[in-house]
């Protein structure tokens, strides 16, 4: 019977080592990650577009105003593409507010005209 003993306690197994891969390819263990940045910036392109739409454009551009935060807290910065997410949701988010408004003008104005 042969036993290994690990003479430096401070020295993994290989065995920790690859259940600590899989765990962190799994999860996802690396915090210091662009992904947030992408999501952010992608949603706030969407954003734009959708501000037909007032409902979709405003979840889409708050959307893409938290991932932008989270991306600064995950970080610890803005990068471009995460500064770029935070400026064109919050565009994207205030005009969608703005055509929610002057849509619910336009419809009040002509059920009076008709009435």
């Amino acid at each position: 019977m042969s036993q290994e003993f690990n003479e430096n306690p401070n020295v993994e197994s290989e065995a920790t080592a690859d259940s600590d891969f899989a765990y962190k390819s799994v999860i996802g263990g690396k915090k210091n990650t662009r992904l947030w940045s992408i999501i952010s910036f992608v949603l706030a392109i969407l954003s734009v577009p959708f501000c037909a739409v007032p409902i979709v454009g405003i979840i889409m551009g708050l959307g893409a105003i938290a991932f932008s935060l989270y991306s600064k807290k995950c970080l610890g910065y803005f990068d471009g593409l995460s500064l770029a997410g935070l400026m064109i949701g919050i565009f994207g988010a205030v005009f969608s507010v703005a055509a929610l408004i002057l849509k619910n003008i336009i419809l009040a104005f002509f059920a009076t005209l008709f009435a």
